[in-house]
């Protein structure tokens, strides 16, 4: 597996911490450091996946939110939110992630942790996104995606 695909694996277990509201940022980024199973550069990648994501986490939501019919965000289950979450925030602000990497990469965690109607709900959903959205990726992220702060 590559270091994105496990970067984006771990991040999701981490972004599913933090909407259940166990954990704050401070706590998730230092937890994804004491991961032993991960390599350093992985587990850099999916902190910085994780801080982007919250950092955004507002701005992305209204963008799944347009673009869900007949369902509301909150009601998705807890992994399809996160990998929605990390498909739009790479789509939108990672100019090193064309959309539909970001897409394929979804759908397929999606297929490993939520099955094949998970895998075609993001695909459906995140396609939508792509392609009714705006996705210039002109706009610097906040200083504290950058910083850690």
């Amino acid at each position: 597996m590559g270091i994105r695909r496990e970067g984006r694996e771990l991040a999701l277990t981490y972004l599913y911490q933090l909407d259940l509201g166990v954990e704050d940022i401070a706590s998730v980024e230092a937890s994804i450091g004491r991961e032993r199973k991960s390599s350093s550069r992985v587990k850099q990648f999916a902190r910085q996946l994780v801080r982007g994501v919250w950092a955004r986490k507002e701005e992305v939501d209204r963008l799944i939110s347009a673009n869900l019919t007949h369902w509301k965000l909150e009601r998705l289950t807890r992994t399809d939110r996160g990998l929605l979450r990390m498909a739009v925030y790479e789509m939108r602000f990672d100019p090193e992630v064309p959309g539909k990497v970001a897409i394929n990469e979804a759908v397929e965690i999606g297929k490993k942790f939520g099955g094949e109607e998970s895998a075609r709900f993001l695909n459906g959903v995140l396609d939508a996104i792509l392609h009714s959205a705006d996705l210039s990726r002109e706009v610097r992220p906040p200083s504290n995606e950058r910083t850690g702060r």
